[in-house]
């Protein structure tokens, strides 16, 4: 399911930062996110879930960085209902946001 979530970073020394994300929840406990910042690529990050319904940050399990240009205009929505098979060929080809 694609939703928007709030992830919850503790920076450490008291600093805490909220960040809004749109992730594919894979799992209650895995979601692929899409970074069009600095560090462009996909991302399956291991969070995990307060009572207060906030996604904190737990580790990065994978990080496909791709092409600048290719990631401006991938939508999340394109990975959305891929079978495993169907997302990691996607990923392989790196034919994110574009025709092969």
């Amino acid at each position: 399911m694609i939703k928007e979530v709030t992830y919850r970073y503790d920076l450490g020394e008291g600093e805490i930062v909220f960040e809004k994300k749109r992730v594919i929840e894979i799992s209650e406990d895995v979601v692929i996110k899409v970074s069009k910042e600095m560090e462009s690529g996909i991302t399956v990050d291991r969070v995990a879930k307060t009572r207060e319904g906030y996604y904190v940050y737990i580790e990065e399990i994978m990080m496909v960085h791709v092409d600048e240009e290719a990631i401006a205009n991938f939508e999340l929505e394109e990975l959305y209902g891929l079978s495993a098979i169907g997302l990691l060929t996607k990923l392989a080809n790196l034919t994110l946001g574009r025709d092969a």
